[in-house]
């Protein structure tokens, strides 16, 4: 199923929202890890499916942002796919400057960060990362200066930002965001996984439930993301408790 730039738009919104259930799983058991990523770079071309099957494989091969040596692409690889076809972006946007072509570059550098995370075995692999999500971040605010606010570019830089390491960063930005528009279900769902990510618990649930809130017809797939994490926390909450009990009983 192809999408047209719209369409593409809103699946990278909920990619962004969906794409790392079991990840973020892992994340909360060791009280950090990776978080939201976009899609990859091919699904532009491509359905939401691909989309989804595309980025969990690559954030399954990270773990706070570092990938491992069994990863079945490597940096030399990873670096080679998205560099050439951000090169022609680059030259794209060169010779034609639009809107269009600014998200479809900033989105390449995201996508290509995305990917190398799986990849990284050293720091300077991961300083390689931050770069190439700190290209991505420029070409947002060179949108968002240029062409105004945009709800998916403000979530997906927002994520850049997370993903350069900067959280209370990325936590800010996302939580300025919702105090200004507050009925973008996608930018509630990440900023619970932000909080999520940081052990914030309480503040995790309330973001989700105001995702919720905000996409009741469940039009980005945030409502069903949304009411699995609040699920899940509550079954967090559930084992705690039940081991505590147990402890005491001893």
């Amino acid at each position: 199923m192809a999408f047209n730039q719209a369409q593409t738009r809103t699946v990278r919104v909920v990619v962004v929202s969906l794409a790392l259930v079991a990840v973020i799983v892992l994340a909360v058991a060791v009280v950090g890890g990776g978080i939201f990523g976009a899609s990859s770079q091919a699904s532009d071309q491509g359905g939401a499916e691909t989309q989804s099957q595309n980025q969990a494989s690559a954030d399954e091969g990270s773990s706070s942002g570092s990938g491992s040596s069994d990863a079945a692409i490597t940096m030399e690889q990873v670096d080679a796919q998205y560099g050439q076809a951000t090169d022609t972006l680059e030259s794209q946007y060169e010779a034609d400057p639009g809107a269009i072509s600014l998200s479809s570059l900033a989105n390449s550098y995201f996508d290509w960060g995305v990917a190398a995370r799986s990849c990284v075995e050293d720091s300077d692999d991961d300083a390689h990362v931050v770069d190439l999500f700190s290209k991505a971040i420029a070409h947002y605010d060179d949108y968002l200066e240029e062409y105004g606010s945009d709800n998916s570019v403000q979530v997906d830089r927002a994520i850049a930002i997370f993903y350069t390491g900067d959280h209370d960063t990325a936590i800010s930005t996302l939580e300025q965001f919702v105090s200004e528009t507050d009925d973008f279900g996608p930018a509630w769902a990440n900023l619970g996984m932000f909080y999520e990510s940081e052990n914030r618990v309480d503040d995790a649930r309330s973001a989700y439930e105001k995702a919720i809130d905000a996409d009741t017809d469940n039009s980005y797939g945030v409502k069903d993301y949304a009411q699995a994490r609040l699920d899940a926390l509550d079954e967090q909450v559930a084992g705690t408790d039940s081991g505590s009990a147990s402890d005491a009983t001893e």
